[in-house]
């Protein structure tokens, strides 16, 4: 009897030993101790990074898309292996390299990248910047008229370049002495630009201001800001884009080169000219006399205008349109070639108080026309981006490492397990966007802005890119 409880009593403490040494192996190991969990504490991503071209805004956008990855995840555990899309390598092609190696994640720089990533894989997790339209570039659709929720429903998300629409009305607004009317510019093929042209009119219907658009033959596709690449895409169903274009749109892609995916839609759903409800004839000028004249062309432009309808800001139901511009030789994008940019800049100035070129514009190369006429005319012209904003009055700046670093935070979000499928595209903060006017031309329109507003070329000449970006510590944000 005394042998079997001494036997008890060994079993209790082997037992109790037993819990000791599970406890023990769930502390914080000592130096140079190989426990499982340091093992996992070794793991790292591979992360394949696209760029649409070898530029500073890209390079960039990556930069602070890789500074967020090394704040939250430590810098070693993931490795990026970086492409640019070239004359010799196509977007399909890196992209095409990329998904062979299997990574973790694809980070895309511009819309030729992501639109090539997401053709060559629906499994490996993206995340995109430098896109200004996520919902027309994916050709998301709408469903049941309901407003896009801007998530994809599929292994891609990020963050958009699209600058704060409304805050370059208001910066429009805050510029000009006699807003009157407003010059829209646009190429039939630059769909990016028409879909924040298009936005940008929504809210000056709001404010009551009328519009009038221009058609503008652009040059080759240009990249502005060092930007995205500004490859032509169809006039795709979503936004405002599709509703805008001819009556009987057809949708059939026609491919450039060898993408099947970047093209143009068939002549028939050609983006025309449009004239807002609002618009009854160019600006008032005063004379020397002290009267007053419209400077509307003789052909009476304003009774084609009175069938256009309001705009739903930020809706993704089809909005209804404006009439189009009665200049229809012109304006028809079959006769694109016979434009004339100096009549057309010359047009729009004698009719409009300020012009619109929205980020990204094809009409870049051409800013040099349109700004020296603009200036001559004392005519506003507001910019979507810097590099346009070298020609132009006014611009908001939004720092492109900002962008790449909230990037970095949706990249985060997958690798903590998040369904990338639900995680939401995110948008410019418009409260950091800084307003820049043009020293030159403030100066030859006798003009002085308030302190809210900075130099362009003071600013971009001393401002150090994400300096303004608030970094996490391990302490938090």
């Amino acid at each position: 009897m005394k042998k079997r409880f001494l036997s008890l009593i060994l079993v209790a403490s082997l037992a109790v030993s037993a819990v000791a040494c599970s406890n023990k192996s769930d502390s914080k190991p000592k130096p140079n101790e190989v426990t499982e969990e340091s093992q996992e504490d070794s793991y790292s991503y591979n992360i394949s990074a696209l760029l649409t071209e070898n530029n500073t805004y890209n390079k960039i956008l990556l930069q602070g898309f890789t500074d967020c990855l090394t704040d939250y995840l430590g810098e070693d555990h993931f490795k990026i292996t970086t492409s640019v899309a070239s004359d010799k390598l196509s977007s399909d092609q890196i992209a095409a390299g990329a998904v062979a190696k299997s990574p973790d994640m694809i980070f895309t720089a511009g819309k030729s990248t992501l639109v090539s990533a997401k053709s060559a894989t629906d499994m490996i997790p993206i995340v995109a910047t430098g896109i200004v339209d996520f919902k027309g570039t994916l050709r998301i659709a709408s469903l049941n008229g309901k407003s896009w929720d801007k998530t994809t429903g599929t292994n891609v998300t990020g963050v958009s370049s699209k600058p704060s629409i409304v805050d370059q009305v208001s910066l429009m607004i805050e510029a000009t002495e006699d807003l009157q009317t407003v010059g829209i510019l646009f190429s039939p093929e630059d769909t990016d630009a028409i879909y924040q042209n298009e936005i940008f009119e929504a809210y000056l219907d709001q404010a009551g201001i009328p519009w009038k658009e221009y058609l503008i033959p652009a040059t080759k596709p240009t990249v502005a800001v060092d930007s995205e690449e500004q490859s032509s895409t169809a006039l795709t169903p979503s936004k405002y884009v599709a509703s805008s274009a001819k009556q009987g749109m057809d949708n059939d892609i026609t491919p450039l080169g060898e993408d099947s995916v970047l093209g143009l839609n068939s002549t028939s759903s050609t983006r025309v000219a449009l004239v807002s409800q609002f618009w009854t004839g160019g600006k008032i000028v005063a004379e020397a006399s002290g009267e007053e004249k419209s400077s509307d062309n003789e052909d009476g432009n304003s009774e084609d205008s009175a069938t256009s309808t309001d705009k739903k800001i930020e809706s993704d139901t089809a909005p209804k349109t404006g009439t189009e511009a009665s200049d229809d030789e012109l304006n028809n994008a079959e006769n694109i070639d016979s434009i004339n940019l100096a009549d057309r800049i010359r047009e729009t100035c004698a009719e409009c108080s300020a012009i619109y070129i929205p980020f990204g514009s094809m009409l870049t190369n051409e800013m040099d026309t349109i700004g020296t006429i603009a200036e001559d005319a004392g005519v506003t012209v507001v910019a979507g981006d810097t590099t346009i904003g070298k020609h132009s009055l006014v611009t908001l700046f939004s720092d492109p490492y900002t962008l790449g670093y909230a990037a970095g935070k949706k990249a985060v979000k997958v690798f903590e397990g998040e369904d990338i499928q639900t995680i939401k595209i995110g948008s410019v903060d418009g409260d950091d966007s800084v307003k820049l006017y043009n020293g030159v031309i403030a100066d030859k329109f006798g003009m002085e802005f308030p302190k809210s507003f900075k130099e362009l070329n003071d600013f971009l000449d001393t401002y150090e890119y994400g300096s303004t970006t608030t970094r996490y510590t391990a302490s938090g944000e």
